[in-house]
């Protein structure tokens, strides 16, 4: 009896499992989760940028009010945008009428335009804005041969009508926004959300999730380290992540912070030797290589914390 009951929980597990990928699938590789109170996480893949998924391998965030919906970034185009739209409507029928860029990256921005045209106000970091403006042909021509189409499919690419420089608090149909973009991240313009009444933390890039994080050619690491210290000193209860399901900061440190932190150390060590950048796979990684994306990421990131460490 006990063995055919464990063979069923299997089998079980297992039909729930095709079915929780198949709907995957149909949703462009997104699914929504209610974090807590009137906030949900959208999340994204943790692989590449694909055809499936529309460039939307990133999590984003939904917070209702009183009569509308703030959005936490607009995905990689009009078709990403159209996506994450079908996951709001999932959750409500209230309208979109703000959306907020965490930062520079094509998936947390390009659907701007998607929702501005629906009467949505955008709203970003200064930095931000900056980053997306200088990046933009860079971005669509890259997520155009990623995923095999004009990911802007007919609208332009556009940013955010209300800028802030460091600080931004808004209280938008009775729920308390704190905006903060304190500096560079993984892009220049990153900025964390947070929700003070709810003790929610959207952060954006500043934190991935399950994944190992990517440092590119517009990345800080020195001043990231510092950027997701602040955040970390918030009172937060759950923290959305830029990339993976919803955490905690604890679990986000390590994760994140705890991999900058050691990059950075083996990095300069690595210089403090004579190491040269021919070399630069010779720098220890393995203590994150339980991380997804390892293989992959972690010689590019040791990199480019090269390049940048050699004149700081």
């Amino acid at each position: 009896m006990y063995c055919f009951t464990a063979r069923l929980s299997r089998l079980i597990s297992f039909v729930i499992g095709l079915l929780a990928s198949a709907i995957a699938a149909a949703n462009n590789g997104l699914t929504t989760v209610h974090v807590d109170g009137p906030v949900y996480a959208i999340v994204g893949e943790l692989n590449n940028r694909s055809p499936s998924n529309l460039g939307n391998n990133a999590t984003f965030g939904v917070i209702l009010t009183a009569d509308s919906v703030i959005l936490i970034d607009a995905g990689a185009g009009t078709l990403a945008a159209q996506a994450i739209e079908e996951q709001v409507r999932n959750i409500t029928p209230l309208p979109i009428s703000h959306v907020i860029n965490t930062g520079g990256q094509d998936h947390r921005w390009l659907g701007n335009a998607y929702f501005a045209q629906q009467g949505a106000t955008i709203i970003a970091s200064e930095a931000a804005v900056e980053d997306q403006e200088t990046r933009t042909g860079d971005q669509i021509n890259r997520l155009t041969s990623m995923i095999g189409e004009d990911p802007m499919a007919g609208l332009d690419a556009i940013t955010a009508q209300q800028t802030f420089t460091q600080a931004l608090d808004l209280n938008i149909g009775g729920v308390d926004l704190q905006l903060r973009h304190l500096g560079a991240a993984h892009t220049p313009g990153d900025a964390w959300v947070y929700l003070p009444q709810q003790k929610i933390v959207f952060s954006g890039d500043i934190a991935y999730g399950e994944r190992m994080l990517g440092v590119i050619d517009v990345s800080d690491s020195a001043s990231w380290v510092e950027v997701f210290a602040a955040m970390a000193e918030l009172d937060s209860q759950h923290v959305i992540p830029g990339h993976g399901k919803p955490s905690n900061i604890a679990t986000l440190t390590a994760q994140s912070y705890d991999y900058l932190v050691h990059l950075r150390t083996a990095v300069g060590e690595f210089i403090d030797d004579g190491g040269e950048l021919t070399d630069i796979r010779e720098v220890d990684q393995a203590k994150f290589n339980h991380l997804i994306n390892y293989q992959g990421i972690s010689p590019g990131n040791a990199l480019r914390v090269f390049e940048q460490m050699e004149w700081e």
